[in-house]
């Protein structure tokens, strides 16, 4: 009998409360690689919501595996402070300034640029809302379980912004711009190119070109040659917002450039 009561009756009756293993596992995992307001707060009995079911054997490993990895760890905290760093940054248009005095490459350096802007803002228009409810091609032909659709174009989306932010755009305009203003000492410049070749951003984009990634408990598994990386879909978002801006003012810089020199 004592096994059915909530915890509220247990604390009333100064009897044991039952452990929340999943929620701490949760919190835990969150805290440590999670954004601010993310995961469950603490007091909900995670456990008891989901009836004293446990995770699966799978998605416990990756959460453990994760948290014990301190290479990861390493690699999650520079690539969190160099973002941090950024977002000072690039409230401005100093980017725009520094990228602005590299010398063109060629006359197709706007319509390249243009497309990976295009395209990643496609990609994140997917994530669509109707009354609060994400909006799908198939909502008219067949129901699927508001979890699963949310959890689904939540990561859609993020797998095709980062697929077009790292991936398409790792060569190219882009990437030419941010090298040559590094090596000229520009500050803005340096950051994002530390961003961009930094070992828990390098890991995300093999997993994406060459690896394997799937959906888990706490957002995307990245799988690449150097075993695993777990995000959850707000850092993963915050990385994304600032490749945007990256690119945004990338693309000014070249429009500024080619209206100076036509």
């Amino acid at each position: 009998m004592a096994e059915s009561l909530t915890t509220a009756e247990r604390v009333m009756q100064k009897l044991p409360l039952p452990s929340d293993d999943i929620g701490d596992i949760l919190r835990r995992f969150y805290a440590t690689y999670g954004m601010p307001t993310e995961g469950p707060p603490a007091g909900l009995d995670v456990t008891q919501i989901l009836g004293g079911d446990p995770l699966p054997a799978g998605e416990r490993e990756i959460l453990l595996s994760a948290l014990n990895d301190q290479v990861l760890l390493r690699q999650f905290s520079g690539c969190r402070k160099i973002l941090e760093d950024l977002a000072t940054r690039l409230t401005s248009d100093e980017l725009m300034r520094e990228l602005s005095s590299v010398a063109s490459h060629s006359d197709q350096e706007f319509d390249q640029m243009l497309s990976g802007v295009l395209w990643f803002s496609l990609a994140s228009s997917l994530d669509q809302r109707r009354d609060g409810l994400p909006v799908t091609p198939f909502d008219e032909h067949f129901e699927i379980p508001f979890p699963v659709k949310a959890r689904l174009t939540v990561e859609g989306s993020l797998v095709l912004r980062l697929y077009v932010a790292l991936v398409y755009m790792r060569e190219g305009v882009l990437s030419n711009r941010i090298a040559h203003g590094a090596r000229s000492g520009n500050p803005c410049c340096g950051l994002v190119s530390k961003l961009l070749n930094s070992d828990y951003v390098r890991r995300i984009r093999n997993a994406l070109s060459h690896g394997s990634f799937s959906s888990c408990v706490v957002g995307i598994a990245f799988r690449d040659d150097n075993g695993l990386v777990v995000a959850t879909p707000n850092f993963l978002s915050w990385l994304c917002t600032w490749l945007m801006v990256i690119q945004l003012q990338a693309l000014s810089a070249v429009s500024r450039a080619d209206s100076t020199t036509s």
